[in-house]
């Protein structure tokens, strides 16, 4: 179990991470940078991390631990089994903008953030197979319409300041999914 004062040194050197990879690559980010912005020294980076993608590692168990805490126990069938998840990933996304903002403008490498992505992905899929009316061949097809215009709406969001709430963009993406399923389910 970590003490406060290991907590809040971790927590200096993630948020100088950050910072940092606003302005440069992973790859280019040295351990001398990172102390200078967390305006701690190497030798205390050093009693926590071995290199800085221990920094970004941290970071990124810290975002998948998040995302999969929100989606457990979510079992209805309803409206809410959609728009509670997605609020609450939402409202994780909110809480970490800057890393999200680099994750969705590929400041941050593919694999990364597939990592950080996939149980929400993941989640929703399953979601949305049990609420598919069309043929199963399609299934695939319908996820990646949902997902990839869900996706943008919430680059949108965030590249807008987040200035509406969790609950209205889940709203928005739910009633515009549920339409677009009606309609699909009509015209098979």
């Amino acid at each position: 179990m970590e003490n406060q004062r290991t907590k809040l040194t971790k927590k200096l050197f993630k948020e100088a991470m950050i910072d940092l990879l606003e302005k440069k690559s992973l790859y280019d980010i040295t351990v001398t940078e990172l102390c200078q912005k967390a305006e701690l020294n190497r030798s205390t980076f050093y009693k926590y991390y071995e290199n800085v993608y221990d920094v970004f590692a941290d970071i990124e168990h810290e975002l998948i631990l998040a995302n999969e805490e929100c989606l457990k126990n979510i079992n209805d069938n309803d409206q809410d089994a959609i728009t509670k998840p997605l609020c609450r990933l939402l409202s994780i996304v909110k809480e970490n903008t800057k890393i999200y903002k680099l994750l969705f403008n590929n400041h941050i490498s593919e694999e990364i953030s597939k990592n950080i992505m996939n149980a929400p992905i993941m989640f929703f899929k399953e979601k949305l197979e049990t609420l598919n009316k069309g043929p199963a061949s399609d299934a695939d097809y319908v996820f990646m319409y949902f997902f990839s215009g869900s996706l943008e709406i919430i680059k949108k969001w965030i590249s807008s300041g987040t200035k509406e709430t969790p609950e209205h963009i889940a709203t928005l993406i739910y009633n515009l999914a549920a339409k677009s399923l009606g309609i699909y389910e009509d015209n098979k």
